[in-house]
């Protein structure tokens, strides 16, 4: 219980160690210039955006998960949720004020909020690793599917090894088994842990473990199945006395969807011409081949269309055929990789917004082949054209390049049952911090 207290002290040091930096810095060289003869009360408006402000950024990014993320993360998290919120506040100081006021001040202020940040995360990591123990772990997989799929033991081992990557304070597997043994035994073996994880399990089985956690108490985690996506925007109804689940009205897309799509990708396009500019110039310089790669896609209804980016690529990169990028893959040209690293590649694909075959948030389109091939595997593979392709969306934010094409599907389907306008800002949003996440662009090994 003590270390149970003293983390989330260590935890609420960092919003409150931002927080009274800002109030002191601000107090001291800004208050007065915006709110000439009302200090006290200026000083409480301010402080009070301030705080409601970092407060949403801070939850966004996830910037106060501090015991399942990386220090790497959460300080560029923390970079995002500070840096808004002050830019913000100066902005209205400079909009209240109607001139330029001195910056530096608040630079030097933004950078003793992270400096001590780093701090604070480094000593709450440190206390975590120490004292709180990684919980029990035993993961029960679908065996079946697995062995359908034809890489039973690739695929368990890559999804342990990604946990113990990112997660290794948070989850101690010591036991992995498969759905195959007797349930009785699963459900005596689960006793001993404190959390269980399930992936592809029978629905069976799923249900009985289910059961028997939450009327033990542990922590549960699943790989949710398709079905499961489909009821997760479903109403309760009560109509008789038994509890009935309704479908939602399913639109296609929300009504100022179109609006958001064309004044987002004329800001961008006007934010980001001098990199395009100079992305254009590096491409003719280094091998003298064309500048864009158009590739053949799949949007809303089936529709095709050319998708376009800058080339990454050598020019006869698919002389023997469509093969993905590879982590180390030797096509890349050296402007390549930089492009690809800061996602300038894929900033053509504004005209395509502009244009009407692609939204800023979506399913990614598929290539016509791929879309063919995994509508034949997955029939559900065909409910991602119900809308139109995307620049970015769940599957860009969480998972990766190399993410397999099952969970990408969730992943949109996640999308689009739970589309709006205030879901497309948050994406927007988030796609910021990703750019910034090198491991998204991983490739396959």
């Amino acid at each position: 219980m003590k270390q149970d207290f003293f983390l989330r002290f260590l935890k609420a040091l960092i919003p409150f160690w931002n927080i009274m930096m800002f109030c002191y810095v601000w107090a001291l060289y800004y208050n007065e210039q915006t709110f000439s003869g009302f200090w006290s009360q200026g000083l409480f408006i301010c402080v009070l955006l301030y705080v409601l402000i970092y407060y949403a950024f801070g939850k966004l990014y996830h910037a106060f998960k501090t015991d399942i993320a990386r220090i790497s993360e959460l300080m560029l998290s923390q970079f995002l949720a500070v840096g808004m919120s002050d830019f913000i506040l100066y902005l209205m100081c400079y909009l209240m004020h109607m001139r330029f006021v001195n910056l530096i001040p608040g630079l030097v202020a933004a950078v003793i909020q992270l400096a001590g940040t780093y701090v604070l995360l480094t000593v709450n990591k440190s206390y975590f690793a120490k004292y709180i123990p990684a919980q029990k772990t035993v993961l029960i997989y679908g065996a079946k599917k697995q062995r359908q799929e034809g890489h039973i033991e690739t695929s368990m081992d890559q999804f342990i090894q990604k946990l113990k990557k990112k997660h290794s304070g948070l989850f101690d597997i010591r036991e992995v088994y498969p759905d195959t043994q007797k349930s009785a035994e699963l459900i005596r073996k689960i006793a001993e842990y404190d959390t269980v994880i399930l992936c592809h399990v029978s629905q069976k089985l799923r249900a009985r473990i289910l059961a028997v956690c939450a009327g033990e108490g542990k922590n549960v985690y699943i790989t949710p199945k398709l079905e499961d996506i489909f009821l997760m925007n479903y109403e309760y109804r009560y109509m008789t006395d038994t509890p009935l689940l309704a479908s939602p009205a399913r639109q296609r897309e929300y009504k100022s969807k179109r609006f958001l799509d064309v004044g987002i990708s004329l800001v961008l396009l006007f934010v980001f011409a001098p990199f395009m500019f100079l992305a254009v110039i590096c491409i003719k310089l280094e091998d003298g081949g064309p500048v864009f790669y158009r590739q053949r896609r799949v949007t809303m209804n089936g529709k095709e269309f050319d998708i376009l980016k800058f080339r990454s690529m050598v020019v006869d990169a698919e002389k023997m055929g469509y093969m993905p990028a590879a982590t180390r893959d030797s096509r890349i040209t050296r402007v390549g990789r930089v492009i690809r690293a800061t996602r300038i590649d894929e900033t053509p694909q504004l005209l395509n917004i502009l244009k009407g075959d692609m939204s800023i948030v979506g399913p990614r389109p598929e290539r016509v082949e791929h879309v063919k091939k995994y509508t034949e595997e997955l029939p559900e593979f065909a409910y991602r054209l119900r809308v139109r392709g995307g620049l970015t969306g769940y599957a860009q934010i969480y998972g990766k390049y190399n993410t397999s094409a099952e969970d990408k599907l969730k992943m949109d389907l996640m999308y689009i049952e739970k589309q709006s306008l205030l879901l497309d800002l948050q994406l927007i949003l988030l796609t910021v911090k990703v750019m910034f996440l090198p491991e998204s662009t991983e490739g396959f090994s």
